[in-house]
């Protein structure tokens, strides 16, 4: 009987050995270090973007690592198609120079930054000033590269189209500010053999200053293709 007490004693002395070594082998690595290396990846992969980004990564439980020793958590690319909006990331859990977990993950990137916004409605046509404008905190995950951060990138444009009040000024619905408009009385500038003439016309379509557009000129009634030097001028070349 005390032989047999002696043996159940060692069994579960044993079997407490065993879960501790388990416990002491294994290297936990927590879900919040692997969205933070990832995030940091991340950051560093999207540090030319002006604004801010918000990093989501869907891993929902701990890893557990087998084996003694610490780890290292490395984030690197993949071969996989990324996105702006998703960027696959290859996670290696290193032991020394060894690679003992590889984990495919997908980081959701969200985009914020300040833009400009309609602070009251802009009808088509109409000067983008900074009265008619405010700058604010979005989200503009779906309008990279569409979107105006600073007011001097709308010096000479107007709006392409009506822009109610609280709409973010998107590229799409502005134009640059033709310097003639179609049926504007112009000057025709010519420069003949070395002499320079000039002559009143007619714009028979509108441009910015470079365009070149047809103009008709008001004596003869002579249409000609002229390049706009400045508002209210072209010149033909000869």
């Amino acid at each position: 009987m005390r032989r047999t007490l002696i043996n159940v004693g060692l069994m579960i002395i044993w079997m407490l050995c065993l879960t501790v070594g388990d416990s002491v082998a294994d290297v936990i690595v927590s879900r919040e270090e692997i969205h933070g290396t990832v995030t940091d990846y991340v950051h560093e992969l999207l540090s030319d973007f002006d604004g801010e980004i918000e990093v989501a990564v869907r891993q929902f439980t701990d890893l557990k690592i087998a084996g003694t020793g610490a780890v290292d958590i490395v984030a690197r690319p993949t071969t996989r198609r990324a996105s702006a909006r998703s960027i696959p990331v290859m996670l290696e859990i290193r032991r020394g120079p060894v690679v003992v977990r590889e984990l495919l993950l997908s980081a959701s990137v969200s985009y914020f930054d300040e833009v400009a916004v309609a602070a009251k409605t802009i009808q088509r046509g109409d000067p983008l000033e900074p009265g008619n404008l405010v700058m604010e905190s979005r989200e503009v995950t779906t309008r990279l590269g569409k979107y105006v951060s600073d007011f001097s990138d709308l010096d000479g444009h107007r709006a392409k189209t009506r822009i109610v009040m609280g709409r973010q000024i998107d590229r799409r619905l502005i134009e640059l500010t033709p310097a003639i408009e179609r049926k504007d009385r112009i000057q025709i500038q010519a420069n003949v053999r070395g002499v320079r003439a000039s002559i009143s016309g007619l714009a028979m379509e509108s441009g910015v200053v470079g365009d070149q557009i047809v103009v008709q000129n008001s004596s003869s009634r002579e249409k000609m293709v002229a390049e706009i030097v400045r508002p209210g001028v072209v010149e033909v070349a000869y």
